[in-house]
Formats: C-alpha cells, structure tokens, sequence
C-alpha cells in the first residue's frame, strides 16, 4: 500500500508517537515538518522522495531556519523513513540523509548574586503593585532558581503539591520526576500564600482573575523586572539554566542534573559543562597558584 506524506506521518505519530505515550510537544514537532514537506513538495507519494528532493529541501529550509531546526526537521524525516521501511514500505534509506550537528548553544543565565539582586528588585515596593503581587513574584522567582522548572511546569505546581521540601512534576517527556525546593523557596511560598483569600488549588495565581498563573503572565512578570532594572532579556529559561549552571559548579552529577531537570537525553543537559567545569577550574586556579609562587 502506498502513502502519501501526510499518511506516512499520521501513521507513525498513530503508531509510534502516540503508542509510546510521547509529549505532545512532539507530536506537534512531527505535524510540523509534515507541513512543511507538503507544502514544498505537495502531497506526493513518500515512496517518490529520493535523496536530491530531500537535499533540495533542506537547502530551502536553511534559509530561513536556525541551523537546529532544520536539523530537528531532517531527524523527523529520517525516523517516519527508518520505520516506514521497517514495515516493508519502499523508500528511500533514510541511512543516506546525513543529519549536521547541533550547533553549539549559547546561553544567558545569572549568577548567584546576580540572581538576589533580581530578586531584590521584584520585591521592591513600585506603584501598581501590591504586595501579595510582589511576594508572588518572589516566590516565582526563588522556586524556579531553586528547582530549574520548566515556566509551563511552574504553573502546574498545586499548593499541595510541594511537601517536605520535595514534589513530584510530570513534565515534557510524561514521565513522573521528583524535585525539591530549597528553605529559601519554602519560606517564600510561606510569605505569599497567608496574603491570598481565595479557594483556588494553584500554588501561583493571577490576583486579577483569581485563575491559575499562566506561563505568558510569567514571562510578563519578567519583562516588567527588567524594564524597572539594568538587567536586560532576563526570562524564565534564564532562571533555569542559572540553576543548572549553580548546580554543575557545586560539583552535582550530571546524570543527577538531567534527572531534576526532567532531561530525556544526557546530551541536552551536557551543554551546560560548555559554560562551568568545577574540575577545569580547579585545575587552571591550582596551576596558576604554583606558576605564581614559583
């Protein structure tokens, strides 16, 4: 039976995506790159794609995507192919695409002092903002740096959620993942929620509506600090890459980071030692000690 490329992807997200109980952050990724084949190619038969169609393809796609995207475009392609051809369809070895690599991430993030400075100024008195905003705005802040969440994650937290300084999160990757939060975060939360007289089971929400904090009001919440502050693009993924950077420079396994930080693959979680090595630190700072005295 032939299929189309809008079939062939619909028959893997069927039986592979959503078989295998993935995020639906991928399932929108694969719907995605299917868009994008048909609406270069039409909806042709999969079986028709050779390897210059698939190489005339990524041409296009390069000149206007990041280099990452279109590699993430390329592997999708690959794996309907690989499992297409696995059930016996005839098309083309998806061995022969050859996949660029990641380009090399940059990232912001604060440091330790820096991070209280922000905070500092979140919780400053300013006009047109209450103080139960501003102890929800703390609060925010302190569990993201001390747990590395996800903005999407934070809004999900409950205020029953975090007991004993721990809690569980079901992030992208559907699989349950344990956290903790640190005394400072605690004592946060502990602040902002006796200023609240509402019912709502959200641990944040938006004193305006009364509904659950979305992760747009957060994002909000932080264009706001920074245009009040000399610190500039400060989000919430700056907060959470702040935390794995702490985190790699107190010497913390990054097998253990990956899993706090719910990191389906090891290679994500090790872009961070690009920015802080404890071990190369040391190593420089000791040599240089000896250089000095010598």
């Amino acid at each position: 039976m032939e299929l189309s490329i809008s079939c062939a992807f619909e028959k893997y997200r069927d039986e592979s995506i959503i078989m295998r109980n993935q995020a639906a952050k991928t399932e929108e990724a694969y719907l995605n790159t299917s868009k994008l084949l048909v609406s270069f190619f039409g909806d042709i038969l999969i079986s028709t794609l050779d390897f210059e169609m698939i190489r005339k393809w990524h041409q296009y796609l390069s000149g206007y995507q990041r280099p990452d995207t279109v590699r993430n475009n390329i592997v999708n392609i690959r794996n309907v192919l690989k499992y297409l051809r696995r059930l016996g369809y005839e098309v083309i070895d998806y061995e022969l695409i050859p996949v660029q690599k990641r380009e090399k991430r940059r990232f912001k993030y604060l440091t330790e002092d820096e991070f209280n400075e922000f905070v500092a100024i979140a919780g400053a008195p300013r006009r047109g903002h209450s103080l139960e905003n501003r102890l929800r705005n703390v609060a925010i802040l302190e569990v993201l740096f001390a747990t590395g969440l996800r903005n999407a994650e934070l809004c999900s937290l409950d205020r029953d959620t975090i007991k004993n300084r721990s809690f569980t999160m079901i992030g992208k990757s559907r699989d349950p993942r344990i956290g903790f939060i640190d005394y400072r975060a605690e004592s946060a939360i502990n602040r902002y929620l006796p200023k609240r007289n509402d019912n709502n089971s959200a641990l944040f929400i938006s004193p305006q509506t009364g509904k659950r904090i979305t992760p747009g009001t957060i994002r909000t919440i932080f264009a706001n600090i920074c245009n009040n502050s000399c610190f500039d693009s400060v989000t919430p993924r700056t907060i959470r890459h702040s935390y794995a950077t702490k985190m790699l420079s107190k010497k913390v396994d990054i097998r253990h980071l990956g899993d706090l930080m719910g990191h389906v693959d090891l290679n994500t979680t090790k872009i961070y030692t690009h920015y802080t090595n404890p071990q190369l630190r040391e190593i420089y700072e000791n040599a240089h000690g000896i250089l000095t005295n010598s």
